[in-house]
């Protein structure tokens, strides 16, 4: 069985349509899995109305606001699915998607070492998201395949739960958002990925989602940005991603007010750009409004 999380804040407007996808899917062998980020709207009304309709199993829980990360930490655990989809409040799934999906981890269900099978998340239009690459069913890994190829864009990763809860979200103080890649470089450092470049999955990309608001999210939380520039700059990144976050571990080092020099391993690189990093932290604390 498929886990299919939703975490969700203040989306009783849209979440909708992620239910009228669900019920639509020609496979019900999946659990609906809502995680209330402690949304102030009426989201619980919304969603007790689809568990009364009863055409799919649908779990709901509440829990204080702490971002994205810390939803995803909490619906990870309360999973009974063998596999987790991971599918936002302002989006929707094709009507084929929980059967492709099932069909294709059955192939791959005994190979431990595939911890990942990933489709092409597409517009609403059906336009792929993010950079087209050619052939389908290929064996990499999230580093080599997404980030040294530089293969941008969204895309829908369905993974081994009992993978997820090896690496949980890292949560840091007073920070509500943090990067979904700093899991799924970790796990890429380790496992595959199958790359299926089939779109299963239709992106909404709202002007309140995250997606939207990406840059701003990330210069006011600044711990978890830095600790996903660290990762980055692992030697098994192409040099020019480890040089990009090499530069950017130090603005947000400055940002976040901790030490630049203790954790990398491009001290050289990191006092090369100390000076204009610090300006350009100043710029960001300014433009965003940071208080020191």
């Amino acid at each position: 069985m498929i886990t299919i999380i939703t975490p969700s804040y203040n989306r009783a407007y849209i979440i909708g349509k992620a239910y009228e996808s669900l019920i639509a899917q020609t496979s019900k062998d999946f659990e609906w899995l809502i995680i209330d980020d402690g949304s102030k709207d009426n989201t619980k009304e919304v969603v007790e109305e689809f568990i009364k309709e009863n055409k799919i199993k649908i779990r709901y829980y509440y829990k204080e606001n702490g971002g994205k990360h810390t939803a995803l930490n909490l619906g990870i655990k309360k999973a009974k699915g063998d596999y987790i989809l991971i599918l936002d409040s302002d989006d929707r799934l094709t009507p084929n998607a929980v059967s492709r999906v099932l069909e294709v981890w059955k192939k791959y269900k005994s190979e431990n070492e595939i911890a990942c099978l990933s489709f092409s998340k597409v517009y609403p239009n059906n336009k792929k998201i993010g950079k087209e690459y050619s052939g389908t069913e290929i064996r990499s890994n999230h580093i080599d395949f997404r980030c040294n190829q530089e293969l941008t864009g969204d895309m829908c990763e369905i993974y081994r739960t009992k993978v997820l809860r090896k690496y949980p979200f890292p949560v840091f103080n007073n920070e509500r958002f943090l990067s979904e890649a700093i899991v799924w470089n970790k796990i890429g450092s380790n496992y595959d990925t199958i790359y299926m470049n089939e779109g299963i999955y239709i992106g909404e990309y709202l002007n309140d989602g995250l997606s939207k608001n990406w840059f701003k999210l990330v210069v006011n939380n600044p711990l978890g940005a830095r600790a996903n520039n660290l990762l980055f700059m692992s030697k098994k990144f192409k040099f020019k991603i480890r040089l990009k976050n090499s530069i950017m571990y130090n603005v947000f080092s400055f940002i976040a007010k901790k030490p630049i020099f203790k954790e990398t391993n491009m001290k050289l690189t990191s006092l090369i750009f100390y000076i204009p990093s610090f300006f350009v932290a100043k710029f960001l604390e300014f433009k965003y409004k940071i208080k020191g």
